[in-house]
């Protein structure tokens, strides 16, 4: 009898023990993507700008990525993004990634961001990266 006891409460134990609280773990995500055609001298690009924005348990954060265009035709991608404690820009470009962090508003009202001597200045319409002598000016393609 003893035993019997023991074994349904050892049962009962594990069943509640294991109750997975499902509510404390609410994420809601929207998505959302925007693509133009542009007349650019006699060719058509497309452009695609997407953004996405994630809610877990009440802490918001969103990520906006926009394709950028050089002088000499090379196409980057920024991915700003803001989890409400920090802001960092993500730079893709011929097969490299560069995360940097945010760290003011410029005189331009663009937002600077820098890590490991590279400088980024993001405008409305351009982003201005700076590595040593090296200065990159990239358009936002429309």
């Amino acid at each position: 009898m003893k035993t019997n006891i023991l074994i349904v409460s050892t049962i009962a134990l594990g069943l509640i023990s294991c109750k997975k609280n499902e509510e404390s773990k609410i994420m809601q995500q929207t998505y959302s993507s925007d693509t133009e055609l542009v007349d650019n001298n006699g060719k058509i690009d497309s452009a695609t700008t997407t953004s996405m924005e994630k809610d877990i348990n009440g802490k918001k954060m969103t990520t906006v990525s926009y394709p950028y265009k050089a002088s000499d035709g090379s196409r980057a991608k920024a991915t700003f993004i803001n989890d409400g404690k920090s802001k960092t820009i993500t730079i893709e470009a011929n097969k490299m990634k560069y995360v940097l962090d945010y760290k003011g508003v410029t005189a331009k009202q663009g937002q600077y961001y820098e890590r490991n001597s590279i400088i980024a200045e993001a405008t409305e319409d351009s982003l201005l990266i700076t590595q040593g002598n090296n200065v990159i000016h990239l358009e936002k393609v429309k």
